[in-house]
């Protein structure tokens, strides 16, 4: 007993320094951290704070801009809706499009995207299996089928879609996945694809003994029957000559645009060949074919073409065919052709006869005039009139000469009146004058020309003198034949009365 009290008091100073060191510690601790703190002043703790704040919010304004969004307000190749107004893949062909137009707030920062498509469970989904990881760049694409255009990732996939697909709705998950300012961006994309073309098999026994079966693919019943898609068509919807007038032996171009009329879809290597029959027409290129990569839905293609032609060729229209070959989307080929109508035209040569007008004219006078007109072209002239054009001169009507062939004339007879020249530039009414003969005529389209003969003449004053002298003859004449019928009227009545008073005077006798 009194062995173990000793070894207890031995014991208890150990015991209690250690436990003074293990208060001592926490104070020692607890003080040190205090003296830290007192140490860093509260400017650089402030400013510690709002350099942390900077960096969180400059980081997350960054994912900001690099962040994928939808353009859903915009139609792009492919689609026939925006997002906004109700977009759906398309299903034809057993082949379903999906396109998924994808923007960030800043394009600068994002150069390409690498997207994954989910297609979903093998064996309930409806599409054909494969490896269809592709990367996408931004590109500048045509929207709503206009002539503007968008920076976009353009995201378009087809998807082949297996033979005994079951009708539903399946979704489609687009893992989208790319760097921007050497930061990784994932997001993912949910699209649905209705199916409703589902294709049912019809087994038929071939006998009762046999186990083999015949099958038949079939179509759905009419509500389920699959709906053929109209492929895109290259049509000539424009087409302009420069000059507007073709003229034998002369170079023209036209100025052609072809149009994609489908709306989805784009058309691929194009070829388009250019042929015309006539030996005189004569394309100017170092190939009569021209090669185009790709022209999108809805858009339209300018293909100027120049000729030459000899001056030789008959007057007359001509054919220029137009034969198109090209891919649609899927790479079958397809092909249309359109032909370009043209009228040519010989250079109209024409010119006027006509006789020389007489030195000098007396006012109140009129006369005939020969005039003829020349067709030195090669093309007929039709409706050749001709009138004249100075003062003191005029035409009550036009001489019409009519049709004139090629390489013929044609006579006419213009009566010219000589009156006053009122609208002489010098004043005088009477006197010399000068002006045109003018021939118009018209080609085949109704187009007016005209030729000129220049002519000239003198107009003498009216001679009233002359017509007062024959008006007095004419008065004296009227009286002496007024007196020779008094005369002449009283001779008879006298003879007459002498007549009958004899008569009477014979009767008294003879009673």
């Amino acid at each position: 007993m009194a062995f173990l009290m000793v070894l207890c008091l031995c014991q208890m100073p150990q015991m209690v320094w250690a436990a003074e060191v293990t208060e001592k510690m926490p104070q020692g601790t607890e003080a040190e951290k205090l003296t830290e703190a007192e140490t860093v002043p509260e400017s650089e703790k402030q400013t510690e704070t709002e350099k942390n704040q900077s960096e969180s919010d400059q980081t997350e304004s960054e994912q900001a801009a690099a962040k994928f969004q939808i353009d859903d307000t915009h139609i792009y190749e492919g689609m026939e809706k925006a997002y906004k107004d109700g977009y759906e893949p398309t299903v034809a062909d057993d082949k379903v499009q999906m396109v998924l137009p994808l923007v960030t707030e800043d394009m600068k920062a994002v150069s390409s995207v690498t997207v994954t498509p989910n297609l979903g469970d093998t064996g309930t989904a409806p599409f054909v299996y494969q490896n269809y990881q592709k990367t996408f760049k931004a590109t500048e694409e045509t929207v709503n089928g206009t002539k503007d255009k968008k920076k976009v990732f353009l995201v378009n996939y087809t998807f082949p879609l297996k033979s005994d697909r079951k009708n539903g709705t399946y979704p489609v998950v687009f893992d989208v996945s790319a760097k921007a300012d050497g930061q990784e961006i994932q997001q993912s994309f949910t699209l649905y694809v209705t199916i409703a073309d589902e294709k049912k098999k019809d087994t038929v026994k071939e006998d009762s003994t046999s186990d083999v079966s015949v099958s038949n693919d079939g179509e759905n019943s009419s509500d389920e029957s699959e709906k053929p898609t109209s492929e895109p068509k290259l049509i000539i919807t424009k087409c302009q000559s420069d000059p507007e007038r073709l003229e034998a032996g002369k170079d023209f171009t036209l100025n052609v645009e072809i149009k994609n009329t489908s709306k989805i879809k784009y058309v691929q290597n194009m070829t388009i060949d250019v042929t015309c029959a006539e030996t005189n027409l004569t394309l100017k290129a170092d190939s009569n074919t021209f090669f185009f990569d790709r022209l999108g839905s809805n858009e339209t293609l300018k293909l100027p073409l120049t000729f030459s032609m000899s001056a030789g060729i008959q007057e007359g229209r001509y054919d220029i065919q137009l034969s198109m070959s090209y891919d649609n989307p899927d790479a079958s080929s397809l092909s249309s052709s359109g032909t370009i109508s043209v009228d040519i035209h010989q250079p109209l040569r024409v010119e006027l006869e006509a006789d020389e007008l007489p030195d000098s004219i007396n006012a109140g006078d009129t006369m005939n005039i020969n005039v003829q007109a020349l067709n030195l072209g090669k093309g007929a002239i039709y409706n050749a009139r001709c009138v004249v054009d100075a003062p003191g001169l005029s035409t009550g009507t036009s001489a019409y000469i009519g049709s004139v062939e090629a390489g013929s004339a044609a006579n006419g007879t213009l009566k010219i009146f000589a009156g006053m020249k009122e609208s002489s530039a010098d004043g005088e009414m009477y006197g010399e004058t000068s002006g045109k003969l003018i021939l118009s005529y018209e080609d085949e389209d109704g187009q007016t020309y005209t030729a000129e003969k220049e002519i000239s003449t003198v107009i003498n004053p009216l001679d009233l003198s002359t017509d007062s002298s024959q008006t007095e003859e004419k008065k004296q004449g009227v009286s002496l034949q007024w007196y020779i019928g008094v005369i002449a009227a009283a001779v008879i009545l006298g003879t007459a009365g002498v007549i009958i008073y004899r008569r009477k005077a014979k009767q008294h006798e003879q009673e």
